[in-house]
């Protein structure tokens, strides 16, 4: 019995030997283990080709010869790549494309870019350079430009420690101002307008004698102060000086004639004196008026709440409780109607 059984195993054995040299150079082979069972093992090959081999299976292994790289066969994936046979090909040596997000953590240490003959930083989207704390400094050996398609923002104090250039390329002269040429800004010389005020022997009727600034620009302002004390104001239209009025009596006037019904007494009788004064100087009614030829068609007037309002006299025999409110409102008591038909009351504005 023992000696069946021997030859048994030495059949087993050898038929074995006979399949795996059946198929030793197959990619997969059967082999009975020693429980008796058929198994089937790959035997994957190593290739080294410029073109992909034929017919792969799972775990093959191709180098690459064309592109210098190692790569292994996947089913599902096919032809993965392992590595490159290049032993200094790198992010340094070699172009890549990130497939995914990465982040570059500096742990505290320093990241050097030096010697660097051009560098670029192009993004589709936003682009921050930040410090979360310290400086940042920016510098060239030459020129420095900075563009955007929109503007570009400076949040925070901004201190030139050199020369700045207009859009002619001039750093200006001393005491010039920048000023805007629609599309840029350029140095000019300063406007400063001056305000001058002088004392005189004349009266407020006539002009000053010799005493205005010499060499104005337009719009400065020369105040004339004659021995009355009546301020006058000129300014400068840059050909020649010109009176705007004296302070105060400028800004005293009398409003047109009004008419008060008086033929009967009563009291709380109102007038609107403001909007009688309003309504005659914008020459409503054509056929009432005249203007010289050239004249505008309306004559400008204040509005209600730039003037004050006084009665500075009426007859007390036929008016009485006599106010005015801040719009120009005048109240009154009739207690008498006139004799004659007629009486007096004068009305003044002034302006605030």
């Amino acid at each position: 019995m023992y000696k069946n059984i021997k030859h048994i195993n030495l059949f087993i054995l050898t038929f074995a030997l006979v399949l795996l040299s059946f198929g030793a150079n197959a990619q997969e082979v059967r082999v009975i283990d020693n429980k008796g069972t058929i198994q089937t093992v790959n035997n994957n090959t190593v290739t080294t080709s410029t073109t992909a081999p034929t017919n792969p299976v799972e775990n093959d292994v191709w180098f690459d010869t064309t592109n210098s790289q190692i790569k292994i066969y996947d089913t599902v994936n096919g032809w993965k790549l392992i590595t490159s046979t290049l032993a200094s090909q790198n992010i340094y040596t070699a172009d890549g494309t990130l497939t995914g997000n990465r982040t570059l953590d500096g742990d505290a240490h320093n990241l050097v870019f030096g010697n660097i003959n051009f560098f670029q930083l192009f993004s589709n989207f936003d682009l921050q350079i930040a410090t979360i704390g310290g400086n940042m400094q920016l510098s060239a050996a030459r020129t420095m430009q900075i563009t955007a398609h929109e503007n570009i923002i400076l949040q925070s104090p901004t201190e030139f420690n050199s020369t700045l250039l207009d859009v002619n390329n001039l750093a200006g002269t001393s005491g010039q101002v920048l000023t805007s040429t629609v599309t840029g800004v350029q140095w000019a010389n300063s406007q400063q307008n001056t305000v001058t005020v002088s004392t005189d022997t004349d009266t407020i009727q006539n002009e000053p004698d010799g005493t205005f600034p010499a060499s104005p620009i337009e719009n400065d302002t020369f105040i004339y102060r004659p021995t009355n004390g009546e301020k006058v104001y000129y300014v400068f239209d840059g050909t020649e000086w010109n009176m705007i009025a004296p302070t105060k009596a400028a800004r005293v006037f009398y409003p047109p004639s009004i008419a008060i019904d008086a033929s009967t007494t009563g009291t709380n009788f109102t007038k609107n004196l403001y909007q009688e004064y309003s309504d005659q100087f914008s020459l409503a009614v054509p056929t009432t008026s005249a203007s010289s030829t050239g004249a505008p068609s309306s004559i400008p007037t204040y509005a209600s709440n730039q003037l004050y309002y006084y009665v500075t006299y009426y007859d007390p025999t036929i008016f009485n409780n006599v106010s005015i409110d801040a719009n120009g409102n005048m109240t009154y008591d009739i207690i008498n109607t006139p004799t004659d038909d007629n009486t007096i009351i004068n009305v003044v504005f002034v302006v605030k």
